[in-house]
């Protein structure tokens, strides 16, 4: 079953009064707030899809919101026109989340989004639809970890790619993997660039025929070093069995692993997958039987010299998640999303803001479907939703007890 998953951080204010009178410092009791009213509209190009036979479905009527921070959570159930209202709200972080099946391959998404809540207040949502993928990214393991001798370790890199589907899907010569633009000072932002997304680095699958196989709940782990790094780090991986591997020779590479043909990459030097260890990390998968090494690429706007990425048409994108730096002081900035909402409405991150956490970001598993026989993903385009970090960044491994929450 798809969701609908629209994810909301919401900064409520705590009041605190300070009193100086013998150096006594009291703080007033918080303050609920009496009403916060979550508005859904759904464009009209997507009522056009609505299932004709639920009444009132074009007003998102009658469904249920849930509003939850780690200690609270709340629900409230839209009227006839969509509108949901929310009681007496404790101040705290929440998100806010609701579920609706459309059809076995279409859902709905909201934008994750971030604002200030100081008192009754409303917001107004607008959702789009989401096609379901067959083969989309499943972890991102870039933070790196420490080794034996407690040294910075960043050898241990991977992104890995999972079948969602029923059916054997292939990677062949017409699929890439890229790698979005990752300025400290954003350079391209959704906001400015609609219609492409801006690539720090592109890899090519290099695979003959039809191409390399994937099976149903079946995965692909692309690595800088496909090598065995627990021996260096107790808390790192075992890559040995890695699909693919971005050869180079800063790392020990495994000649049994098929090469990533590196197609452009910003920085001449840098020929391994670039994960940065605090992000940001946006990555997406491609196709296109276009030759990409014609595709242009451009300085950060206004100026003329340093670092050039490669515009990729967004038309192109299969699947991306976007992870984000977490600022020691703000938190993640969602204004410096890269990917287009359509995409990627959400973002997730890691909680260091300079890696070396053995922290990895890794899709959940959607609990609607049977598990027995098989995984299956959450795939709401929405990584707020669709993602958790955790600290076990094992590859191929989808039972791990975070992936399995609701």
């Amino acid at each position: 079953m798809k969701a609908i998953s629209i994810k909301i951080v919401i900064l409520l204010v705590h009041t605190i009064l300070v009193f100086s009178w013998m150096s006594c410092m009291d703080q007033l009791p918080q303050e609920s707030i009496e009403e916060f009213t979550v508005q859904v509209i759904i464009p009209l190009d997507i009522q056009e899809i609505m299932p004709q036979d639920i009444e009132d479905s074009v007003h998102y009527a009658h469904q249920k919101l849930t509003l939850k921070s780690n200690r609270l959570t709340y629900t409230a159930t839209t009227d006839s026109l969509g509108k949901a209202v929310f009681k007496q709200v404790i101040p705290g972080i929440y998100d806010i989340s609701t579920n609706q099946k459309l059809t076995d391959e279409i859902s709905l998404t909201g934008d994750t989004m971030q604002f200030g809540l100081f008192e009754k207040d409303s917001l107004v949502l607008s959702i789009h639809k989401s096609i379901k993928e067959n083969l989309i990214i499943s972890k991102v393991y870039a933070s790196g970890t420490k080794d034996n001798n407690n040294k910075n370790y960043t050898a241990d890199g991977y992104i890995e790619i999972f079948n969602n589907s029923d059916q054997t899907q292939y990677l062949d010569s017409s699929m890439y993997l890229g790698l979005v633009e990752a300025e400290s000072v954003i350079a391209f932002p959704a906001s400015d660039s609609a219609g492409y997304v801006f690539a720090r680095q592109v890899f090519k699958f290099t695979v003959e025929g039809v191409g390399f196989a994937v099976a149903p709940g079946g995965s692909v782990v692309i690595a800088n070093s496909a090598i065995d790094h627990t021996q260096f780090s107790p808390f790192s991986v075992n890559l040995q069995n890695a699909d693919f591997e971005a050869k180079n020779t800063t790392f020990s590479n495994n000649s049994n692993v098929k090469e990533m043909e590196l197609i452009y990459s910003a920085f001449p030097s840098l020929i391994y997958m670039n994960l940065v260890r605090g992000g940001d990390n946006g990555a997406f998968l491609f196709k296109t039987t276009s030759n990409v090494r014609d595709f242009p690429n451009y300085y950060v706007p206004g100026k003329e010299m340093g670092s050039r990425y490669m515009r990729i048409p967004i038309g192109l994108v299969l699947d991306g998640v976007e992870s984000l730096k977490n600022w020691v002081t703000t938190g993640p900035k969602p204004k410096t999303k890269r990917l287009q909402n359509f995409v990627d409405a959400g973002y997730m991150f890691i909680t260091s803001s300079g890696g070396y956490t053995h922290e990895s970001i890794e899709r959940r598993v959607d609990r609607s479907k049977p598990t027995t026989v098989r995984y299956y993903l959450m795939d709401t385009n929405n990584s707020s939703n669709d993602f958790k970090s955790l600290t076990d960044p094992t590859p191929r491994k989808y039972d791990k007890p975070l992936l399995l929450v609701d």
